[in-house]
């Protein structure tokens, strides 16, 4: 396993756990850091960006497609 992996599951442990010791203390949470930088108005006209494919992706769906379609042509042929 990637070290980065390990980290990244050990951080997810630890905040879990963080999160049951204050639930059982009774203390607030402390708020997360997508929490902490959400802004409490709209800022404008802004609007989220959607990810677009990148033509690698295009490719593998194209490819997948034909291999779906292909299997389909052979099944009909043979019954």
């Amino acid at each position: 396993m990637p070290t980065d992996h390990i980290l990244s599951l050990l951080i997810e442990e630890r905040t879990k756990l963080d999160r049951a010791i204050a639930a059982l203390q009774g203390t607030p949470r402390a708020a997360t850091p997508r929490e902490r930088n959400t802004p409490t108005e709209p800022t404008g006209d802004h609007k989220p960006k959607r990810r677009g494919w990148t033509p690698a992706m295009r490719l593998a769906a194209r490819r997948r497609a034909k291999a779906v379609w292909a299997k389909k042509r052979k099944a009909e042929a043979k019954g």
